[in-house]
């Protein structure tokens, strides 16, 4: 079937891989990408046999969105997050048998509740359900009446921290903390008889930026009820980048990955004793700490490090690391890993660019201390994207002007001679991203555009996967490294002779768009025209008005409201609009929190005052109703995608 906005707009997603406590078997859930404009979002449940080709099969309807699940470490059901009790409605927890898989699911917390589960765990014995949800609102018709009003950051919706007795035949949930602040996270002991929970002061991302502390609850059992104590372990600056990790060993400790802001995240432990100050491990100088999973008295970690991405096994106590297993020519994203006996089970939703492989989850195992590949696949998702009709996807290696080495991806339609073509450049967002050898299809404009161009997609520096001096380049250094390396890539592609020099495009979205409208306001740029997909343009109203706004200060180098001097102007496009010579195709989400419609509006605004009246006349401002920073309807992101590759058209053919 050929790849087209259409096929795009109504392809699915794999979401979370967790594996059963023997690495037996895997669960996972499979969902379209997008929705209809007035559908609720669904998703299914899948179950596969682990080694076993093609074994997966659907456990639950897909009329929901089943997501989260996890298996019950003594009896293998599967519990899990839904909204099936009311579509589109608070998410529950739900109990599905492994006797009855497929069959109905039962749910656990109540149904008629307004305020959904957020996360939960079951402990490592099996006796104790652990979640975090909010308190029930007292009114819950207020936000309909007349002179409902609403208080900017007021302590609302906070998450506390609820036990439910699996033993048990009531059913009751305990409310086990509930604080002033908000529990963001926890992690069970391997006694199951202590949590150690994260509070800040409240859920909105704003809150990021502040300190957040961890804490150890305490329970023992008093006839019907329980003892409670906590106690504070220590105090972190800002958030984590990662869920923290109880490690079972001789010294109690947990683990967790912790980065600057658009920083390379590294592994660190800390003693579960008050007071104790937690450690650098490994990782986060030539590679990046991504994600973290617990393996008993060791961690798994995943790591970044250039194209390429690879699990190690941690020993916290000795500090030794060895390698499970790593990509070559491929991608992967969800992945889950166990050890069972002196082996690791693990799997993975890999993909390839290079042979043109869908996304589809894959498994594989290694003895312990030596490296395997992912090897079964287990499912067959994705289907209708056919090998033949992908783009290809290959890494480009290149030296920048000071000598920095980067690197980056270059596709292209497949069959052809990659000679002077007519070429996009595709920067990522982030910045702190990277592109890889994936070959996810999604709103994302690089596979769909490299049916029809030759794109290029620089790593440049502010990109994750070559350490924290590398990443860390993108604070306060808007439009200064990011756009030379964009450049440079380029550069060294013409240089080859992959170019036609006078057919060259930038477009990218959120801080690609950015990196766009900074490229398009260059004078004597080379662009022929430009794209800007929710792209800042501002740095001092991003600070002002995003949901992130100390981010969006680091990165744009200072705050309006810093009593120094406005350093957020230097990397700001909207004072160069004036030198805007080409046309641009502006787009934009309506309710956009990260980077607010006011972005695009400004410079649209600046540019019919500032720019020429050819470039005026010839670019637009898109802009989609209902939409955040990411798309969610279909039949949006079908327009953006026609929009989109029907303007670079336009100048470039």
């Amino acid at each position: 079937m050929p790849i087209t906005p259409q096929t795009i707009a109504n392809g699915d997603q794999i979401d979370r891989l967790v594996l059963s406590p023997t690495g037996e078997r895997v669960v996972y859930g499979v969902g379209p990408w997008f929705r209809g404009k007035d559908e609720h979002k669904t998703q299914a449940l899948w179950l596969a046999d682990v080694g076993v080709q093609n074994s997966t099969r659907k456990i639950t309807t897909g009329l929901f969105y089943d997501r989260d699940p996890a298996f019950d470490p003594k009896s293998g059901d599967i519990f899990f997050l839904s909204d099936r009790h009311k579509a589109g409605g608070a998410a529950q927890i739900y109990r599905l048998s492994v006797a009855a898989f497929g069959g109905d699911p039962v749910p656990l917390t109540p149904t008629k509740n307004v305020k959904g589960v957020s996360s939960f765990k079951i402990s490592p014995d099996g006796r104790w359900l652990a979640y975090v949800s909010p308190d029930e609102p007292e009114d819950k018709d207020e936000e309909s009446k007349d002179s409902y009003v609403i208080v900017w950051q007021a302590p609302k919706d906070l998450g506390r921290l609820r036990l439910l007795d699996l033993a048990s035949q009531d059913g009751s949930p305990r409310t086990v903390v509930s604080v002033p602040r908000h529990v963001t996270s926890f992690t069970w002991a391997p006694d199951s008889k202590h949590i150690l929970y994260r509070l800040s002061e409240l859920p909105s991302l704003e809150t990021n930026a502040f300190p957040i502390s961890e804490h150890i609850l305490s329970f023992t059992e008093q006839g019907a009820g329980l003892d409670t104590e906590t106690t504070c372990l220590v105090t972190h600056k800002r958030v984590l980048s990662s869920e923290s990790v109880w490690v079972r060993g001789e010294t109690e400790r947990f683990c967790f990955l912790h980065g600057g802001p658009s920083s390379a995240p590294a592994l660190w432990t800390c003693e579960t004793s008050p007071g104790s100050s937690p450690l650098r491990v490994a990782f986060g100088e030539t590679d990046d700490a991504s994600s973290l999973v617990l393996l008993g008295e060791k961690v798994a970690v995943e790591v970044a490090c250039g194209l390429e991405t690879r699990i190690d096994v941690v020993d916290v106590s000795t500090q030794t690391i060895s390698t499970a297993f790593e990509t070559s020519n491929e991608a992967f994203s969800r992945w889950d890993i166990k050890q069972v006996g002196d082996k690791y089970v693990y799997v993975a939703a890999r993909s390839s660019g290079v042979t043109g492989e869908a996304d589809n989850v894959w498994s594989g195992s290694v003895e312990s201390g030596t490296k395997g590949s992912l090897s079964t696949r287990l499912s067959s998702h994705n289907e209708w994207i056919e090998a033949a009709e992908t783009p290809q996807r290959a890494p480009l290696y290149w030296t920048a002007v000071d000598g920095t080495a980067l690197q980056g991806v270059i596709a292209h339609p497949q069959g052809i001679e990659v000679k002077r073509l007519p070429t996009v450049v595709v920067p990522h967002g982030g910045p702190y991203y990277r592109d890889t050898l994936h070959m996810v299809l999604s709103a994302n404009y690089v596979n769909f555009l490299a049916l029809h161009f030759l794109v290029l997609c620089p790593n440049y520096r502010g990109s994750s996967g070559r350490g924290a001096a590398f990443a860390e380049t993108a604070l306060g250094g808007m439009g200064a490294r990011d756009y030379s390396d964009t450049e440079s890539m380029l550069a060294e592609a013409i240089k080859r002779g992959y170019v036609d020099p006078d057919k060259v495009a930038l477009a990218g979205y959120s801080q690609g768009g950015f990196l766009t409208a900074w490229g398009v306001t260059r004078p004597n740029s080379p662009w022929k025209t430009g794209v800007i997909g929710a792209g800042p343009t501002d740095w001092g109203a991003m600070a002002i008005t995003s949901d992130l706004p100390d981010m969006e200060a680091d990165l744009g180098g200072s705050a309006p409201w810093s009593p120094s001097e406005p350093q957020y102007l230097r990397g700001s496009p909207i004072r160069d609009v004036k030198n805007v010579k080409v046309p641009v195709l502006i787009t934009h989400g309506e309710k956009d929190e990260r980077v607010p419609l006011s972005q695009a509006v400004g410079f649209m605004r600046g540019l019919v005052r500032e720019a020429d009246e050819s470039v005026r006349e010839a670019s637009q401002l898109v802009i989609y109703p209902r939409e955040g920073h990411g798309f969610q309807e279909k039949k949006h992101v079908e327009d953006h995608l026609e929009r989109v590759l029907a303007h670079l058209e336009k100048y470039l053919k």
